[in-house]
């Protein structure tokens, strides 16, 4: 009794051949399914930063209107202030100065709001490698199977109307080459605006020491 438990199984077993191939797929597909979820997870996160960014320039628009204001006020404070200076003889010193402080505020302002157009145009750049980066990371998915099965022979479907993967990767490292020197401008302009805003303070001061 004892020999014939020890014997092994016979060889040929039914189904065998069928399990270790049904076996086979699932590990592919979980391979594949896991794949696929960090991919999404990706676009997730990129898709997240989109938004960011799109809140990001809705504020600087607001701010943007916020500032064009002031300039207009500025301007029409400039305006009236030179009407002054015509008729008020004895203040005109002070009002020079005051004529001078509100020109350079007028100019500084002006400065400011080109700078906040350089960076709403830096911006866009930044937007356009994040959808880039999303097209990359969606035509990857794209080209993962659909299932872990083996892939079965016959016709492919047309997929030439998506840009490949290669040009995607091209025209993000174009649009990442043009990022630092959009970023460059708005820091250079935005230098030179505050710049021109101390100087209107400096000169604004004397008004009050009079």
């Amino acid at each position: 009794m004892l020999a014939l438990t020890a014997l092994p199984h016979a060889k040929g077993q039914p189904g065998s051949v069928e399990n270790a191939t049904a076996l086979l797929n699932e590990a592919k597909k979980t391979q594949h399914e896991r794949k696929r979820a960090a991919k999404q997870k990706e676009l997730d996160r990129i898709s997240e930063d989109v938004n960011t960014g799109k809140k990001e320039v809705a504020d600087l628009e607001k701010t943007m209107a916020q500032v064009g204001s002031a300039v207009n006020e500025s301007k029409s404070n400039l305006d009236l202030l030179a009407g002054r200076r015509m008729s008020a003889t004895q203040d005109l010193e002070l009002l020079a100065i005051r004529s001078e402080a509100e020109k350079l505020k007028a100019e500084g302002l002006a400065l400011l709001n080109t700078a906040y157009a350089l960076a709403m145009d830096a911006m866009a750049r930044r937007k356009q490698e994040l959808d880039l980066k999303a097209a990359i990371v969606s035509a990857e998915i794209q080209k993962l199977p659909e299932s872990g099965n083996v892939a079965e022979s016959g016709p492919k479907k047309d997929k030439t109307d998506i840009p490949s993967v290669s040009e995607l990767r091209k025209n993000l490292a174009k649009a990442e080459a043009r990022t630092p020197l959009a970023d460059y401008r708005a820091r250079q302009a935005m230098e030179a605006a505050s710049q021109k805003l101390r100087q209107a303070e400096a000169v604004a001061a004397k008004v009050e020491k009079k």
